[in-house]
């Protein structure tokens, strides 16, 4: 039998049939024995699949990649984090991951990871790291609100990606869900691209943003939350800083045209000095960019979110109005 590679810059094979990987790439394997030949085509790829939180796990903990190239990680299958592991069940202390959950061939669905009857988080970036997300699902849940627990915490200097085909699911319709979808640190940054979505958390809030957090909106959606007994909706907390007459806000830049059926409720509590008194002035809420400027029909897209804890009605003291190439907000 004689062996061949059509493409030895991918893979080579031995004499006797042994197939060694040498780049990423797909080779056509030939095996010819006498007048008949049969072929074998072989992908060589870089991408780790995990079917398993275990597996998840170490694939995190053993990522090499960089910002420029980070780890690939392909998730093969649905799986729930016990309710009794770690209160982080994936910590990503400054590394450079991606994960796809690589095409379910089965039912074209999208596999997903959760954890659910547990009043804890699945992923912390911390360090530096980067973490970007495509085609998969995230679902969580939490019975009692607390700053502590979120699906995804983006600490200082961290990124997270959500892109094509991402949803996150932080809430199981219970009424007293109270689970934090992804929380925001000062200096992190969150960009959501395509048809990425985050939706129907309860209470909690679906993003929650630090007074220097960064949130860039290249797509995707924000869907509020189901008003239930709480009586309001958000979908989106922007944590003001208020110091004297000094107020920082976080910085939302919107980059792409947002689907026509966006709807960003907005929670701006903090930005509240009592139930009567709102600070004055006319602080920038979002912001296009040099590429994209903003239209009368993207400020339809941002609301106040109705009324929070205690019926304070938002949108009896303040308003949205657009300004040059920026939404802004001002005391009626």
């Amino acid at each position: 039998v004689v062996w061949s590679s059509d493409k030895t810059s991918v893979a080579t094979v031995s004499k006797d049939g042994l197939v060694t990987a040498v780049a990423e790439g797909t080779a056509t394997i030939t095996a010819t024995a006498r007048e008949k030949s049969a072929t074998c085509l072989v992908t060589v790829s870089n991408k780790t699949l995990v079917t398993t939180a275990a597996e998840l796990k170490t694939a995190i903990e053993t990522a090499d990649g960089t910002a420029d190239a980070p780890t690939q990680i392909i998730l093969g299958g649905s799986f729930e984090v016990d309710a009794d592991a770690e209160h982080f069940a994936f910590s990503i202390d400054g590394k450079h991951i991606a994960i796809d959950d690589g095409n379910n061939p089965i039912s074209g669905d999208h596999y997903s990871i959760s954890r659910t009857a547990s009043d804890k988080s699945l992923f912390e970036l911390t360090n530096g790291a980067s973490l970007k997300l495509t085609n998969l699902n995230i679902y969580g849940n939490a019975d009692t609100y607390s700053t502590n627990i979120a699906c995804i915490f983006v600490r200082a200097s961290c990124k997270l990606t959500l892109g094509n085909g991402f949803e996150l699911y932080s809430g199981n319709g219970n009424d007293n869900d109270q689970l934090i979808g992804i929380s925001v640190g000062d200096n992190a940054t969150l960009i959501m691209e395509g048809d990425a979505e985050i939706s129907k958390s309860i209470k909690g809030q679906e993003v929650l943003v630090a007074p220097t957090g960064i949130l860039q909106l290249k797509g995707g959606k924000i869907k509020a939350r189901e008003e239930g007994t709480y009586g309001s909706e958000r979908s989106l907390c922007l944590q003001a800083a208020i110091n004297g007459n000094q107020v920082t806000i976080p910085t939302v830049t919107v980059e792409n045209e947002l689907p026509a059926d966006s709807d960003f409720k907005l929670d701006l509590y903090d930005y509240l000095l009592s139930r009567s008194t709102v600070r004055p002035g006319a602080e920038t809420v979002v912001k296009g960019t040099d590429s994209y400027t903003l239209t009368d029909s993207d400020l339809m897209k941002f609301h106040l979110m109705t009324n929070t804890t205690g019926g304070m009605t938002y949108d009896s003291y303040l308003e949205l109005y657009l300004d040059g190439n920026a939404i802004k907000i001002r005391a009626k």
